[in-house]
């Protein structure tokens, strides 16, 4: 195997089967300790999960500590493999552009350094790209926190719960100026 894109893309799909395999094992045992879990509180703690069936505890329990970012790194590979050869090929095609545009000289050929500066890091931005999006959605498209997701399906109004802690002083201090409050006057 002499192409070094084929012997990368080969290991590319690898590494995103390895990701996926790793996602799926991991979600079997969670929804195991879910279930345990689940057991365990209905013995000791059953207030807790008062109202909440076993299916949408264990659910909720998985959303919730499922390892979603091999699913979107494998997507990420899978992705950069896909879009490099259009890529290569609208690079090429813009590099002559480029070329022809500025009339540049025989230095600008491709095998030359500026052709392979061009395509080295451009290519490198298309499979960063992929990245970007791939992380985009993990974040965009991230579950409610377990005990959020608990509390709402025990029919608690989570919109309302306050969480009390302490401001920090700097805090204290800007939420006065932002009031529009008069600062104390130091003597």
């Amino acid at each position: 195997m002499t192409d070094p894109f084929l012997f990368t893309a080969i290991l590319a799909v690898l590494a995103a089967t390895g990701l996926l395999v790793r996602w799926f094992v991991s979600t079997a045992r969670l929804r195991e300790d879910a279930r345990l879990e689940y057991a365990e509180r209905l013995k000791d703690r059953a207030h807790i999960i008062e109202g909440v069936s076993e299916a949408v505890f264990v659910k909720i329990y998985v959303d919730g500590y499922a390892p979603r970012w091999t699913v979107y790194a494998a997507l990420a590979l899978i992705s950069a493999i896909v879009i490099t050869p259009f890529a290569v090929m609208a690079l090429l095609a813009f590099w002559d552009w480029i070329v022809a545009y500025v009339s540049a000289s025989d230095v600008f050929a491709p095998g030359y350094y500026p052709w392979m500066f061009y395509m080295f890091f451009a290519l490198v931005g298309a499979w960063a790209f992929c990245g970007f999006v791939a992380a985009r959605f993990h974040h965009q498209r991230a579950p409610e926190g377990f005990n959020a997701a608990l509390m709402r399906a025990r029919g608690e109004p989570i919109d309302d719960v306050v969480i009390k802690r302490a401001r920090p002083k700097w805090a204290r201090r800007a939420r006065v100026i932002a009031d529009g409050a008069p600062k104390k006057e130091e003597e």
